[in-house]
């Protein structure tokens, strides 16, 4: 599945964010998956074909040299700015041409295009992820980098003759109109500010070009996590083209409301949702390598062509991108999606398809389809979590769901093995809702505590619990008689769930505890989780996040009223009032949890990375013992597909959401090289 834990600035109008849609493919999958499991070749990730070697080339693509030679555009050494980045191939350098085939599912999945043709912040990841406090974050738009005063400033010295994409110069103007006229400014942002570009009280910082190719942003206090957020967030604009954007805000074009009007907006704010992202508005300029030709709303794909003004350069000096054209179609269904793979119409792709269930068909037509397989880090740190609404509005249900025994004893009654075998392809271990075993916090014992297959321990802990006596059906009572009963939440389109989830019911029934299974679909799902009115609810679960705080950290502390919904939602509003302590609303959490989020805020404000992933390791100590989620098994891996003759492409990637795979891994050095 496309990351759906990448933090997304808030659009002008709602906070809210996407959650992306979640890969069924059990159609195609549903072809023999138990004897595929047989046959040690589908699950293995070699290419088959592979092609090495490289090719002669010139300084710009030949479809670019005609058009400077005839005068339309200036000559290739005029369009790159005076030091360029110089991009090092993964394999070997390329030669120019060729369309890149991919996809995407409905027109609601721009992350794939912000991902695969759109990563080109103004710092970025190095191309291989470490994690966030390990991997290295270099310049990209910029030249070079300084930080200053502890973290307070933060000095950017851009490329000196860099230009947009229609050929104006990219100045230190563009990052100041972005951040006083778009970012910073409440009538774009009526419902809030992103907290990027916060100080610690709420105020925006300020943003300031020292000069045309200088520009500085400087806080109250140390802003830890800017340069990480900077480097992965989708959709974070730090720079936009002045002179071209402008006429969208009223500050600069008196009829931008009129105009709006005109274009079938409410207003020039409402406008701005749709023209402030090329996807949605290729008339923008931008830096990206290739430029689409028509808006994802319109077509059954999007065609981007190559970015003649494009920044950055091979070791040879060649002007990359190396492929002409990328092509996204716009599908409607994962299964459309997996046959295209199968039948080797996609060349690269990750994400969306990429489950247990469709393997074995991706697999087997690797010969035919002519690509190999990826290894891919799930982003994922479990399958399935369950949570039990701990803020319950039912006093009687509040007590049952806080009662830890309980929780205990109901996870010793799991046959996590029996699980990962029959719904997952025998692939992962028993594991809790805790960052997975590649990750820098990885805590085995947080992991594993409680994931024994026991009914002995199971019927121990909840006769701990109090609940002793069992009616003539066997299912446990409470003290005040009432049956030990609850029902569970969840998203009808999760299949995997759904199928762990009734198995768990029948674990559960032999332990004395009568559960309900009630699939939803996810507008349900989250009206009634949210509205705090779930007993329990299932999800997967992200890893914790040090820096930004903005992707799985509610996993793991009710830092966010939605995330944490499904355990302590009334905590969480609590958490995040103003007024903490007094009115308003949510409720107090108990002392114990109130100290672990004043250890989160701490992380939050701490910028030296080393004591920030200190005090991350604390929080993660209060999550073992307030064991706020059971969780089932660690994610099975991802996969991507990859053309045999698509070069430059690494063998493995990371999920990461911050990571934003493939952008990190320069797809502009990715080559076709024809077979020999």
């Amino acid at each position: 599945m496309t990351p759906d834990r990448t933090p997304v600035p808030p659009s002008p109008r709602s906070l809210e964010r996407r959650t992306l849609l979640r890969a069924g493919g059990g159609v195609l999958a549903a072809a023999s998956l138990s004897g595929a499991l047989t046959g040690c070749g589908f699950f293995s990730t070699d290419a088959e074909n592979g092609d090495s070697g490289g090719g002669s080339k010139g300084k710009e693509a030949p479809s670019l040299k005609k058009q400077a030679d005839a005068g339309k555009i200036p000559k290739v050494d005029k369009r790159l700015p005076v030091k360029p980045l110089v991009v090092k191939p993964l394999q070997e350098t390329g030669v120019y041409g060729g369309t890149w085939h991919s996809a995407m599912i409905t027109q609601e999945d721009i992350g794939w295009l912000r991902f695969s043709v759109g990563y080109e912040p103004l710092v970025r990841w190095a191309s291989t992820w470490q994690g966030v406090t390990k991997t290295k974050i270099v310049p990209n738009v910029c030249e070079k980098y300084e930080v200053n005063g502890g973290g307070k400033e933060f000095v950017f010295h851009l490329r000196k003759g860099m230009r947009w994409s229609d050929g104006k110069p990219l100045t230190a103007e563009d990052f100041e109109f972005a951040f006083n006229d778009y970012n910073a400014d409440p009538k774009v942002h009526p419902y809030g500010i992103y907290a990027l570009w916060l100080n610690k009280d709420n105020k925006p910082a300020r943003c300031e070009a020292v000069d045309d190719h200088t520009v500085r942003y400087v806080f109250d206090a140390p802003k830890a996590g800017f340069l990480e957020e900077v480097a992965g967030t989708s959709g974070v604009f730090m720079f936009l083209p002045k002179h071209f954007f402008k006429q969208y805000l009223p500050k600069y074009n008196k009829d931008a409301n009129k105009d709006a009007k005109a274009a079938g907006a409410s207003d020039w704010v409402t406008r701005l949702e749709t023209v402030q992202e090329v996807w949605q508005n290729p008339d923008l300029p931008t830096v990206n390598a290739w430029l689409p030709r028509n808006p994802v709303t319109k077509g059954s794909n999007v065609v981007c062509e190559r970015n003649p003004y494009y920044w950055k350069v091979d070791p040879d000096g060649s002007q990359l991108p190396y492929i002409d054209k990328v092509v996204v179609d716009v599908l409607q269904e994962v299964e459309v999606e997996v046959l295209k793979i199968s039948n080797g119409d996609l060349d690269m792709q990750m994400y969306q398809f990429g489950t247990v269930r469709n393997k074995p068909v991706i697999s087997r037509n690797r010969t035919k389809g002519g690509y190999r397989i990826a290894e891919v880090e799930p982003d994922s740190a479990n399958t399935m979590i369950i949570g039990f609404n701990q803020t319950h509005p039912d006093k009687k249900k509040r007590a049952l769901f806080a009662n830890k025994d309980f929780r205990i004893g109901l996870s010793y009654a799991i046959n996590r093995k029996k699980i990962i075998d029959t719904v997952f392809a025998g692939q992962g271990q028993p594991w809790q809702a805790a960052p997975g075993p590649d990750n820098e916090l990885h805590d085995e014992e947080l992991g594993t505590q409680y994931t024994d297959y026991s009914v002995a321990k199971a019927n121990e802990f909840l006769d701990k619990a109090g609940f002793t006596k069992r009616d003539g059906d066997g299912i446990r009572l409470t003290k005040d008689g009432d049956p030990v009963a609850f029902t569970v939440l969840v998203v009808s389109d999760m299949a995997d769930q759904v199928d762990a989830m009734d198995m768990i019911r029948t674990d559960w029934r032999k332990v004395g505890v009568d559960v309900t299974v009630s699939r939803l679909a996810e507008t349900l799902y989250w009206e009634r989780v949210e509205a705090g009115k779930s007993e329990a609810a299932t999800w997967d679960c992200n890893n914790f996040d040090v820096r930004t705080g903005e992707g799985g950290d509610h996993y793991y502390a009710p830092t966010n009223p939605r995330g944490s919904s499904r355990f302590g939602g009334e905590w969480a509003k609590w958490y995040l009032r103003k007024d903490k302590g007094t009115g308003g609303d949510g409720e107090e959490p108990p002392a114990r949890i109130k100290h672990q989020l004043e250890l989160f805020d701490e992380m939050r404000d701490t910028f030296d990375i080393a004591r920030a992933t200190s005090l991350a390791k604390q929080i993660l100590e209060i999550t073992k013992e307030e064991f706020y989620y059971i969780g089932i098994s660690t994610p099975p891996k991802d996969y991507a597909i990859v053309k045999n003759t698509l070069r430059n492409v690494p063998k493995s990637f990371s999920a990461a959401g911050l990571f934003q795979a493939p952008g990190p891994t320069n797809p502009s050095t990715y080559y076709f090289k024809a077979k020999a």
